[in-house]
């Protein structure tokens, strides 16, 4: 038996960033409008028919017609707006009895490794302290101390999806790289530090898989280790709410 699974008509992907849940969305809709306030991310954004691509804040959705949008989707970025400036918006553009506001954000991420446990909690708590911003703050609780600034309380529900990949340790490491609190750390402390910091990050982690397959690094094979295929973990927190 084939389930024909009813298209989305218009959905708007807020923060954006290069398009990688909005390429997701874009299976699931007839028509995605994506919005980012960075155009160099847009440059290096997935082409799709049914994509339209727009340089433009969270805060400010004048050019969307109100009662115009079925879904509206953000995807760990929430923390960066004017929250409440943007629920207004939110409220002004969704279409009554039905358009749904979805908001996410992933945890820390976990490894397949007992004793990576210390290394990676060492890296957050103590390597990054004073770089998370009471924004980013708002990640590591998963939105929960706002959770009463939502709007559509009468509708709100909550998933925790777990989510798991295969990737390098060094692809892992690069990923890290990208958060805000590392970035603040390497405005902080120069490109060297930053660099050196996130060497040892590796460097434990390589060290910690190789113990725990009885292999020794040698300088010669430590690149054979970065290129390690590991299982990280994700729990996506998602917030739906549905304007009556």
């Amino acid at each position: 038996m084939m389930i024909m699974i009813k298209k989305i008509p218009l959905a708007l992907d807020v923060a954006c960033g290069s398009g990688q849940a909005t390429v997701d969305l874009s299976y699931y809709c007839h028509r995605v409008i994506a919005i980012d306030c960075s155009e160099n991310q847009l440059k290096n954004a997935t082409l799709k028919q049914n994509i339209e691509y727009h340089c433009s804040n969270a805060e400010n959705l004048t050019f969307l017609s109100p009662n115009s949008i079925d879904l509206v989707t953000v995807a760990t970025a929430l923390h960066w707006f004017d929250i409440q400036t943007f629920f207004e918006q939110v409220d002004r553009i969704l279409k009554p009895n039905g358009g749904v506001l979805s908001i996410w954000c992933t945890g820390f991420p976990s490894l397949d490794n007992l004793k990576t446990v210390e290394i990676l909690n060492n890296f957050y708590q103590n390597d990054l302290h004073g770089c998370w911003s009471d924004k980013t703050q708002l990640i590591v609780d998963h939105y929960e101390s706002i959770l009463d600034t939502f709007p559509y309380q009468q509708t709100r529900i909550k998933h925790v999806i777990d989510y798991e990949r295969e990737m390098s340790i060094l692809q892992f490491v690069n990923l890290i790289e990208t958060w805000s609190p590392c970035q603040t750390y390497r405005k902080r402390h120069g490109e060297d530090q930053f660099k050196q910091l996130l060497k040892t990050f590796a460097d434990n982690l390589a060290k910690c898989y190789a113990e725990s397959s009885n292999d020794i690094i040698g300088n010669n094979d430590r690149d054979d280790i970065y290129d390690k295929t590991i299982a990280v973990k994700w729990a996506i927190h998602l917030h739906l709410m549905k304007k009556q």
